[in-house]
């Protein structure tokens, strides 16, 4: 899904992005997102047809040959040299904010204008593809949380800056969402309704949690012309479901991301639907989570929030090779080339929350480009920089034993509780970013609290399980809108 591979454009029907005010201006009768009947199951009576699934293993499906290239492929949407393009780049004004200075004026910067060195080939390719992707992160995003009620809409406006397939209506929003600790803050997020009219019972909905981006306000999907994972919201769309894509609070709107972190990234996944069914009406209450990578952790977590607060109604959550605890997972891929971007995020986000150096925690090695990492670029970037290092080329042995770092580890840890929806968990079998037998060993500790969990493991790395796993998915989508008794796996 790199910039290169997007679509040229997408014909919306409002091409000019009217604004549409504040959430008391919103197109509709806001009305109670508590409220609405159930969606009609009669929607999905054909999801197993070959005009959705298809039996290709595809997200898009052969339904939407208006998605990028008319393909219906997930192939490398996520991919560590590609994601998206990774990075939002374009015209920042958002003074003081991270990142800021890191490209002058990013439109027209030249790849030697980013920081530092590691000037090679793939860095300077990982650049032109962030700027290709860029959209301009505005005056939109400018909100401060407040203390009011979480998963209340700030600001949205209908948007057609994004590529999406044809007829769709899309908005951007910002709402109120709770940081771990539970302060007030913003988060912005894609809002995206299949064409035509809503079935009865509203729209039924995806929450999609992005896989990791970086942790600079320029990394949000919303900040990229393909979403970031643009395929597989219009895999979504196709098959009858609206969207709502959280950037997770400090990515696009808000202060400071709080990189991997379960509580934060959940409520802002939790209070997207609240604050979706309020921009837009016709969006019903049921709704399943989808989440890769760092989305897979947020994703898991807000079916566990949804036990003391629950949102509208959650039939299910799907984690796409979630994101398992730092200390298992970094020391099952320590020795592993080309999977050491990761951790200066990590760095960044416990220094954030917990007051400790990043320095502290990181290598010399990771310490001399940690302001490149954090502020220069986005995933596909810090991925080229880094090259073929390894986390424990970047990690200090002694990270683990940092009091700040075992709090984030025992703050993150998902599993020890019981949940209020089915899991389906995919890994893959050759993943060097989320090791399968870490993600297995989650499910096995997670089995003990129930309720009916799912596994499977699928042959292919970080990005192309999503692909292998698409048929099972979908179906299994599909099957909690219908009401069907999960499967369990759980021994």
């Amino acid at each position: 899904m790199s910039a290169g591979n997007s679509p040229s454009g997408w014909a919306g029907e409002n091409p000019e992005g009217t604004h549409l005010g504040p959430y008391d201006d919103v197109p509709g009768d806001p009305g109670n997102w508590e409220d609405g009947t159930s969606a009609n199951s009669g929607t999905w009576e054909d999801d197993a047809s070959a005009n959705t699934l298809g039996g290709t293993g595809s997200w898009a499906g052969d339904a939407s040959p208006n998605v990028q290239g008319g393909t219906g492929s997930w192939a490398d949407s996520a991919s560590a040299n590609t994601q998206g393009g990774s990075g939002s780049w374009a015209d920042d004004a958002s003074a003081g904010s991270p990142g800021e200075g890191a490209w002058e004026d990013s439109r027209s910067a030249s790849v030697g204008d980013v920081r530092g060195g590691g000037q090679t080939e793939a860095v300077r390719e990982a650049v032109r593809r962030q700027v290709e992707n860029a959209l301009p992160r505005d005056a939109f995003y400018d909100a401060k949380g407040t203390k009011g009620t979480p998963g209340r809409v700030v600001r949205v406006e209908r948007f057609a800056g994004w590529s999406l397939p044809k007829d769709v209506q899309a908005y951007r929003m910002v709402y109120t969402s709770r940081s771990a600790k539970g302060a007030a803050v913003v988060t912005s997020a894609a809002v995206v309704t299949p064409a035509g009219k809503a079935p009865k019972g509203g729209w039924p909905l995806i929450a999609w949690a992005h896989g990791t981006s970086g942790v600079s306000p320029r990394c949000a999907p919303t900040l990229m012309k393909d979403l970031y994972y643009g395929e597989a919201i219009a895999g979504f769309l196709a098959r009858g479901y609206a969207v709502v894509a959280t950037d997770y609070s400090g990515l696009g709107a808000g202060d400071r991301h709080e990189y991997a972190t379960t509580a934060a990234n959940a409520n802002d996944v939790r209070y997207s639907v609240a604050a979706a069914r309020e921009a837009v009406p016709q969006i019903g209450k049921r709704w399943v989570a989808v989440g890769h990578s760092q989305g897979g952790q947020a994703v898991w977590g807000a079916a566990r929030q949804q036990v003391k607060e629950p949102i509208g109604e959650l039939l299910g959550a799907v984690p796409l090779a979630p994101a398992t605890p730092f200390d298992r997972a970094v020391t099952a891929i320590a020795n592993t080339p080309g999977s050491a971007a990761y951790v200066p995020y990590v760095a960044y986000s416990v220094a954030l929350q917990y007051g400790v150096k990043p320095s502290e925690l990181l290598t010399d090695t990771a310490t001399r480009d940690y302001t490149n990492y954090v502020e220069g670029g986005c995933l596909s970037y810090g991925t080229a920089l880094a090259g073929d290092a390894k986390p424990g080329d970047f990690l200090r042995k002694t990270a683990l034993d940092s009091p700040a770092v075992k709090r984030f580890i025992a703050n993150n840890r998902y599993t020890n509780g019981e949940l209020s929806a089915p899991l389906f968990v995919v890994s893959g079998t050759a993943d060097a970013a989320v090791k399968s037998e870490t993600v297995a060993a989650v499910v096995r500790e997670q089995c003990a609290h129930g309720p009916e969990i799912a596994y499977r493991a699928y042959d292919g790395d970080h990005d192309q399980i999503l692909d292998k796993s698409a048929t099972d998915v979908h179906a299994w989508i599909a099957d909690r809108f219908k009401g069907k008794k999960p499967q369990s796996t759980c021994s």
